[in-house]
């Protein structure tokens, strides 16, 4: 296998005090790596590791992993950057969200408008919000402005939005 058959999820962090490495997973991969039970770590070096997941922990929201094999920790030092990868064919076909096509987007109890197109921008989601003036905002699928998704009745929370919505929210 090569490093180009492999499909980036997200970067591994440093080991805390328990043996766990914080991890930052793309929001499309999370499903994935929630299923898997071995990842493969790419170095920046293109050193790549097969390895295990012995444990997981999520505080905070925050996922940390721990491993089975040893000396990831002594080549984590030597490298800048660490990648978690999947098997290519492991990442589903269309990770898009399309159900939230449609959707109503409402911050503080108010409509923000609806969920016309959505697009990922290689960092994650962004949703285009058609507003009832006809102007589009884009607002990232990220749980620092979606606190919630409801599908029944097709409704999108949002949180911190007021950066995203100062012009064209009044």
């Amino acid at each position: 296998m090569k490093v180009s058959d492999l499909t980036g999820i997200g970067r591994l962090g440093g080991i805390d005090a328990d043996g766990f490495y914080q991890v930052l997973v793309k929001p499309r991969h999370r499903r994935a790596l929630a299923d898997a039970n071995e990842i493969f770590l790419i170095f920046n070096s293109d050193r790549v590791f097969f390895v295990t997941i012995s444990d997981r922990d999520i505080s905070d929201r925050k996922l940390r992993l721990k491993f089975a094999e040893e000396g990831i920790e002594e080549e984590r030092k030597l490298h800048r950057e660490v990648i978690l990868a999947l098997p290519a064919q492991e990442e589903a076909e269309n990770d898009e969200p399309d159900e939230l096509l449609g959707y109503t987007v409402v911050f503080q109890d108010r409509e923000v408008g609806k969920v016309t197109d959505l697009f990922h921008n290689n960092a994650q989601f962004v949703l285009v919000v058609t507003t009832p003036a006809e102007t589009e905002i884009l607002i990232p699928l990220v749980d620092h402005f979606v606190s919630e998704i409801i599908p029944d009745p097709g409704v999108i929370l949002l949180v911190n939005a007021d950066s995203l919505l100062a012009e064209s929210y009044t």
